[in-house]
């Protein structure tokens, strides 16, 4: 009997096999088209393309992706009559290929391109899984991976049923062969097939090294947002900036529904230093009512406002205080170093942007001037 595409909700998506072993897209959902329609396997070219989202891969970034194995249904079942649910295809070689990819899905019929191809493989008739060694290990940076499967010399058709899960948020999955009679020979849909990825785990986040002087300021989300200190005419080191309600204005942590006040501290030579206690209010204009020391606590400023902040160093004691110039209230745009800020974006270190800082990241501003800098950030 024939089996139709059925997709069900299924409330896990990913679960650690083992230390190095990843298995994501166990559900309760299957189709005959994905990781390969085996329907189509006496067709070169016949391919199918799934996009992993990188949060569903995040204990894999840093590490090296050594093999892929994909289920079919007779595996979900442990045991089946039906011969569709086993590998029902023969002789045809299947290329396994990997894209790193901002895009988190497809929105129309159109394939990728740009897949590295990292392995093949010749199914065997009557196997439960489909499994690719890859040539190489393939080092994974932590952005949406894209993975292809190709018929690359046909083989003898056999309809086969992989089992996984409905990905309701997304369409992750295109597929396409070479059959103008059947009419759906290419489609989208939100199908992730279960997989597992073994790998070789990496050295893991590198902490950023932060040279020099900085201040890092805190955003209405919670955000550290670091600046380079300029150094002055004396022993101090400092910025400009404005604090403004759009970037630092409406964070509910500090309690009230408008946040009153910005709260930061300073990074010397990657030591980091802060206020004597927790959320202390910086003392305006007078550098030695502000000491510094070895810890994270917050001074603070009103939001609001421009201000001229920085480090003073005593070159008698060598110790550390912080300097806060305020200047006028501000509107909406930010200020850094005299210019003014066109917005603000975040990266992870694969280059995939986000929609704060998370881990480590690289925080990217842009001025209105069309200039921009970037530096890095542990959230």
């Amino acid at each position: 009997m024939k089996k139709f595409f059925t997709f069900i909700a299924v409330a896990a998506m990913a679960f650690a096999a083992q230390a190095n072993e990843m298995t994501i897209g166990e559900g309760l959902s299957y189709t005959s088209t994905t990781p390969i329609c085996g329907l189509m396997a006496d067709t070169e070219g016949t391919m199918s393309q799934t996009i992993y989202p990188a949060e569903m891969l995040s204990e894999m970034q840093g590490g090296k992706i050594t093999s892929v194995t994909f289920y079919t249904l007779a595996d979900y079942y442990g045991y089946s009559s039906d011969e569709t649910d086993y590998i029902n295809f023969e002789d045809a070689t299947v290329q396994l290929s990997f894209l790193e990819t901002d895009e988190l899905g497809f929105t129309e019929k159109v394939a990728m391109v740009g897949a590295t191809p990292v392995a093949t493989t010749v199914p065997e008739y009557g196997e439960t899984t489909m499994t690719f060694i890859l040539d190489e290990p393939f080092e994974y940076t932590g952005k949406n991976l894209l993975v292809e499967c190709k018929v690359i010399e046909a083989g003898e058709w056999g309809q086969t049923y992989f089992y996984g899960a409905s990905v309701e948020t997304y369409n992750c999955t295109y597929y396409w062969f070479d059959d103008e009679d059947y009419e759906y020979h290419h489609g989208i849909n939100s199908f992730l097939p279960k997989t597992t990825f073994t790998y070789e785990e990496g050295e893991g986040p590198v902490e950023p090294t932060y040279e020099g002087y900085w201040i890092v300021l805190i955003d209405k989300d919670g955000n550290e947002i670091p600046y380079l200190l300029n150094p002055g005419e004396n022993t101090d080191y400092a910025t400009t900036v404005s604090l403004d309600y759009n970037t630092f204005g409406t964070f509910d942590y500090y309690g009230g529904e408008e946040r009153p006040v910005v709260g930061f501290y300073f990074i010397v030579d990657d030591v980091k230093y802060g206020a004597p206690e927790d959320m202390t209010a910086t003392v305006l204009g007078t550098a030695l009512d502000n000491p510094l020391s070895e810890n994270m606590n917050y001074y603070t400023v009103p939001v609001g406002y421009s201000y001229t902040l920085g480090i003073f160093v005593d070159d008698m004691t060598g110790e550390y205080y912080v300097y806060a110039a305020q200047g006028g209230y501000t509107g909406v745009n930010e200020l850094a170093n005299g210019k003014t800020v066109a917005g603000v974006r975040y990266f992870n270190m694969a280059g995939q942007e986000m929609k704060e800082a998370n881990g480590m990241t690289i925080v990217v501003t842009t001025y209105t001037d069309g200039t921009s800098s970037a530096v890095k950030v542990m959230k």
